[in-house]
């Protein structure tokens, strides 16, 4: 028997706000607009590394440096026209070029009824920005938020 719980990608709050490279990650949701129809808004982050010789004993040894770190938010949305969301994504990737970007704020569903929510905030230029419009499917958006310096990540607490 499991002893884990699984945890369905269900009850996810997803908010964006336009900003520039000046801005700063959120801390809530207040002022931001929700996008109401994501389908997919995962973080994915990467490490660059470097190894180097470390000569702090006499045969010295390879260590792994971290020299910096990025992440991405892969995103897809049914298409609607109407969410107020997709248009501050859409606008932001048509300016992009010119240092617009998106405050953008994820909270996790609550796992108890007391306490606060896990949040992922960050500040992101909108890339990849795609509509695919295929006959017969369902109208849908993908698009990437590419990090603009570090997201942060609060974890959820219980009283």
């Amino acid at each position: 028997m499991a002893t884990g719980a699984f945890f369905a990608a269900l009850g996810y709050r997803f908010y964006v706000k336009a900003g520039t490279t000046a801005s700063t990650a959120p801390t809530a949701s207040t002022g931001m607009t929700e996008v109401l129809s994501l389908t997919n808004a995962g973080i994915q982050g990467a490490s660059a590394t470097t190894d180097v010789l470390d000569y702090g004993s006499t045969q010295g040894f390879n260590a792994s440096l971290v020299t910096g770190q990025s992440y991405t938010v892969p995103c897809t949305m049914n298409l609607n026209l109407n969410d107020a969301g997709y248009a501050i994504l859409k606008q932001a990737a048509l300016d992009a070029a010119m240092g617009t970007t998106v405050e953008w704020y994820r909270e996790s569903p609550e796992m108890s009824s007391t306490g606060s929510p896990e949040y992922h905030s960050g500040v992101a230029f909108v890339t990849d920005f795609s509509e695919d419009i295929t006959a017969g499917n369902v109208a849908s958006v993908s698009f990437t938020l590419t990090g603009y310096g570090a997201y942060v990540w609060s974890a959820e607490t219980n009283s």
